[in-house]
């Protein structure tokens, strides 16, 4: 196979792309939204919302020096804030609460661009806020809308075209409220779902729609307490992401996404 990891298509179907990160323990209202870390969130996402209070459940364990065991376990609420930023355009935003950073594209314009916002937020943030994080995750949700583009198997490999239901008749005679196949892969220490098939937007309702979707969610579990080691996972799982998108898809969609946007 032609090596995709730096292609880029002028027609994507992408619905949304989320980068996350989770931190190990809530970090303190005052650390997390020093004036230094929302001014790096505001230079890239401007439109500052309201601050909303929310409650965070906490799970504490406390060991006996002497022996190891478990002196004592308990589950504490920790009042937090919770903020949203959006561009300019209100399409893009950053989420941060005390206990995790969420960047939601749903304006996709290139891993290369967004991987600089990352980079710059990420940077100011863990010089001010030194979180340690337990998990790190990359999302990418294809969603194929049969208002913009008409689906055919070969469009997908096999695997992924033995899920997709063509004929419209079939879906509502059927009465099928969705059809998804979910793959779970292990890469190094990171895991790597796999979602696809006929995720229907109108669930619980009977499907009345083909539309497609293909949703890939790369993450570990590894403790990281440094910008560039969460920087280097993203990219890893953009990377892992891309190769098995292209795994799915043949050089028919690829010509299309290549040349048009509505089929």
């Amino acid at each position: 196979m032609a090596e995709f990891a730096s292609q880029n298509y002028q027609n994507n179907f992408l619905s949304q792309v989320i980068a996350r990160i989770d931190f190990l323990q809530c970090i303190p209202t005052d650390t997390i939204f020093k004036e230094e870390v929302e001014k790096a969130i505001i230079d890239i996402f401007p439109r500052r919302g309201m601050a909303q209070l929310i409650k965070f459940n906490t799970f504490n364990i406390v060991f006996d020096g002497v022996t190891s065991n478990v002196a004592n376990a308990n589950n504490d609420v920790f009042d937090g804030r919770q903020r949203e930023y959006q561009s300019l355009d209100g399409k893009n935003k950053v989420i941060l609460s005390n206990k995790f950073l969420i960047f939601e594209i749903n304006s996709y314009s290139g891993f290369d661009e967004h991987i600089k916002w990352m980079r710059k937020i990420f940077n100011v943030f863990f010089d001010h806020a030194k979180p340690i994080v337990n998990r790190t995750g990359i999302r990418y949700i294809n969603i194929f809308d049969q208002s913009k583009i008409s689906l055919k198997k070969n469009y997908f490999c096999p695997e992924v075209a033995a899920v997709l239901l063509i004929k419209k008749e079939l879906v509502k005679q059927q009465h099928i409220l969705r059809s998804m196949h979910v793959s779970e892969y292990r890469i190094d220490d990171m895991c790597l779902n796999f979602k696809y098939g006929m995720y229907n937007p109108d669930y619980p309702s009977i499907m009345t729609k083909n539309d497609f979707v293909l949703d890939l969610d790369c993450f570990t579990e590894v403790g990281i307490d440094n910008a560039d080691d969460i920087l280097k996972t993203i990219i890893r799982g953009h990377g892992e992401i891309q190769r098995l998108f292209e795994q799915s898809i043949t050089d028919s969609l690829r010509e299309v996404m290549l040349r048009w946007k509505n089929m």
